[in-house]
């Protein structure tokens, strides 16, 4: 029952960072609004699957890969986001001031 609940808003989430992705303009705003979806559908998700599949090895190793990608998430999103500001990708506001 929890495990459904979890993964019905992990999926809803998710859809919903889909639709941000889309809605959004520039290249900032765009990895923003990922970023922060991805980190908390995947808290969501890994959440329902321990409980899935109850506290045991298999819950330790879904909470290293969470631990994993809560540490290198934030780093590959600033690197992406640092090569298209020392590219020349201009954000919004700069691009209306022209």
């Amino acid at each position: 029952m929890i495990f459904n609940a979890l993964m019905i808003i992990s999926w809803f989430l998710l859809l919903i960072g889909i639709i941000g992705i889309y809605k959004f303009d520039g290249v900032y705003s765009k990895l923003l609004s990922s970023s922060k979806i991805d980190s908390v559908t995947i808290i969501i998700l890994s959440m329902a699957l321990i409980i899935k599949v109850g506290f045991n090895l298999m819950s330790l190793k879904i909470l290293l890969i969470l631990v994993f990608y809560l540490l290198t998430n934030p780093i590959t999103n600033q690197m992406i986001g640092s090569s298209a500001y020392m590219n020349g990708v201009k954000t919004e506001k700069e691009k209306y001031n022209e």
